[in-house]
């Protein structure tokens, strides 16, 4: 079958008559503004923009697929297509295989709004996220006039389109335009149209009479004066708009007529597999929803609530594709063939308990004080979700045990490389076969509680290890303040409480003293002030405080802030945060406040951290694909 072409407005027509739908093995929409503006630059400038791929289906058969309506109101709070439920309204429908972004672009950008979180602002104010439209700035068309009077585009100004709202729009009309000689910046006009006008323009429109109402909206002279005389480029640039959205068949697709989701996948995986547009995740997510009638929506559901949790999370996709075939005793290989028919039939049997352990992980992180900005490795916590999966109890030991594990292999990075084969050699390590009475064979927890201790006896791949050695500990006092600092410091503060009260990693000595004015003011030799500097921002210069205690501490001096509280509150915050018995508080004496506090914390973290080199006692070869395959 050869390739057809159709009228943009055409197809968004049609998308309009509900006849183009996306079969539930396409990903959410996620182009940004920019994206979509500069997608009707390159159709202004007849660019081409690729080809697509649709899925001819008759109503009968496609009542039996899912399939998901596309966009018009984009929100990225909220940036989930709806499904469509009932019956087809057209005898005939049309999924989109390839160039869903593309499309649901042109459909948001002519028909529809887009909104999402301003820059600079909090996600909790409500004037945070705009609903905004795609509009043209017909006043700064990429157009000159040469010198045989022929207009010429100019490749290096791109077609000003850009999201506004109908305030914004209207009254945007002046600027100041600065130009590349350094001349002093002028008054420059805008005049902004909306884009989706276009659509309804009558067939053959006189663009003077568009331009006449153009003019006759303006609310400031120096725009009807820009109007006038830029009249010819403004024709120009509606004719061309015109062009590209109602006369050229910009719209080439190739057709499949298949009935078989089989066949439609493997199509789909064939066509995108070599793309940058669609990553490995997307494509693996694809194979499990299109055969999972609302697994997108649980899935979806499941990430809204675990990254809602706490101070807030980043999991997608990838984690919890990875911890369904974890926790489902499935291949851990992250690959297409994972995701066999009658591994996701055993994934979806087991969601309810799967979604379940995820879940109780995530609180668990919560509960160690973690959140997104701190969790440097989300595929490290899929252990403990499949300790909890396998019914776990969640008793302090095991607790304690978790978290020694999680901080463990979080400051080794145990798992910024195969991560494959760690999850692989960590699983069978903790893992042991049973047969039911049912006689069917399974796998449970090893032991009945999470030991760290066993832990460390398990051989990992490329000789890692979860233990750690004496150049590690000088290698941790010396983190400065970030995710990693975090991860020490709560080794050190194991009695608070950060499921309940917010905690900030703050200075000690605070970061506002190390100013070239108070070194001068000390006749601190230059050699030892970069010394401050590069010790100021340590563990040893760090501590963990209450939220709020933090704000009002803020720049405050150490000798200031500590006399300032009462005997008693004092003695307790000397015991708790470590500090050197009779030393002075004096910034004047940092270094030695500082070398002392850090051999205090060395001696702590020998305490708390598995310093022993255990010998592995489960020996486990390296780990192929064939083995793991074998295996499951």
């Amino acid at each position: 079958m050869s390739y057809k072409s159709k009228t943009i407005k055409a197809v968004i027509d049609e998308i309009d008559q509900n006849k183009f739908y996306l079969p539930a093995l396409q990903r959410k929409f996620v182009w940004r503004k920019h994206q979509i503006e500069l997608l009707f630059d390159s159709l202004m400038r007849n660019y081409p923009i690729g080809t697509f791929l649709f899925w001819h289906l008759h109503r009968e058969k496609a009542e039996h697929y899912v399939f998901y309506e596309f966009l018009k109101e984009y929100d990225e709070r909220n940036p989930y297509n709806r499904r469509k439920t009932g019956a087809f309204s057209q005898p005939e429908i049309m999924g989109v295989l390839d160039g869903q972004q593309r499309l649901s672009s042109m459909y948001v950008g002519l028909m529809g709004t887009h909104t999402e979180k301003a820059p600079y602002r909090r996600s909790t104010n409500p004037d945070a996220y705009e609903k905004t439209e795609l509009y043209l700035n017909l006043l700064s068309l990429p157009y000159v006039i040469d010198e045989n009077d022929e207009i010429r585009l100019q490749e290096d100004i791109n077609f000003e389109f850009c999201f506004l709202t109908g305030n914004k729009a209207e009254s945007s009309v002046m600027r100041k335009s600065v130009s590349e000689d350094g001349a002093e910046p002028q008054d420059e006009p805008m005049f902004w149209m909306k884009a989706g006008q276009v659509l309804s323009w009558r067939d053959d429109p006189e663009f003077d009479q568009l331009i006449k109402g153009f003019y006759e909206q303006c609310t400031h002279d120096v725009q009807r004066e820009a109007i006038l005389g830029k009249k010819r480029l403004i024709r120009r640039g509606l004719s061309t708009l015109y062009d590209r959205i109602r006369k050229e068949a910009l719209i080439n697709y190739f057709e499949v007529a298949k009935d078989d989701l089989e066949d439609i996948l493997k199509i789909f995986v064939r066509v995108n597999s070599g793309a940058t547009i669609l990553s490995k995740t997307d494509l693996l997510f694809s194979t499990i929803v299109a055969t999972w009638n609302d697994g997108r929506e649980q899935i979806e559901n499941l990430l809204k609530e675990i990254n809602g949790k706490g101070d807030g999370f980043n999991f997608g996709n990838e984690y919890l594709m990875r911890c369904c075939l974890v926790l489902s005793d499935g291949p851990v290989v992250f690959k297409v063939n994972s995701f066999k028919s009658e591994n996701v039939q055993k994934i979806r049997d087991e969601w309810s308990r799967i979604a379940e352990a995820v879940k109780k992980t995530v609180d668990l992180l919560v509960e160690f004080g973690f959140s997104g900005s701190v969790l440097t490795s989300e595929i490290s916590t899929i252990i403990i979700a499949y300790y909890i999966r396998k019914g776990g109890v969640l008793d302090r030991e095991s607790k304690k045990g978790i978290q020694r594990y999680l901080i463990h292999a979080l400051l080794n990075g145990i798992y910024n490389s195969s991560q494959d084969a760690l999850i692989t050699a960590l699983r069978h390590g903790v893992r042991k076969e049973v047969t039911t009475p049912a006689g069917v064979k399974t796998y449970c927890w090893c032991s009945d509680q999470f030991s760290f201790d066993e832990m460390l006896k398990i051989a990992l791949p490329q000789q890692k290890s979860l233990a750690v050695t004496e150049a590690d500990i000088e290698r941790f006092l010396q983190i400065t303040k970030g995710p990693s600092s975090f991860f020490v410091l709560s080794l050190l503060y194991p009695h608070l409480r950060f499921n309940e009260v917010v905690f900030h990693q703050d200075h000690m000595h605070p970061e506002a003293g190390f100013s070239k004015a108070n070194f001068e003011e000390m006749r601190l030799p230059p050699e030892q002030r970069q010394e401050w500097l590069d010790c100021r921002d340590c563990v040893p210069n760090l501590q963990l405080m209450k939220d709020r205690q933090n704000e009002s501490k803020n720049a405050t001096p150490l000798k200031t802030w500590m006399e300032n509280m009462e005997e008693s509150e004092r003695v307790a915050f000397f015991k708790d945060n470590y500090f050197p018995a009779n030393e002075s508080l004096e910034f004047s004496k940092f270094m030695q406040f500082f070398k002392l506090r850090k051999e205090i914390l060395r001696n702590e973290l020998r305490k708390v951290l598995a310093l022993t080199n255990v010998q592995a006692a489960v020996v486990i070869p390296e780990w192929s694909d064939q083995t793991e395959e074998s295996e499951a």
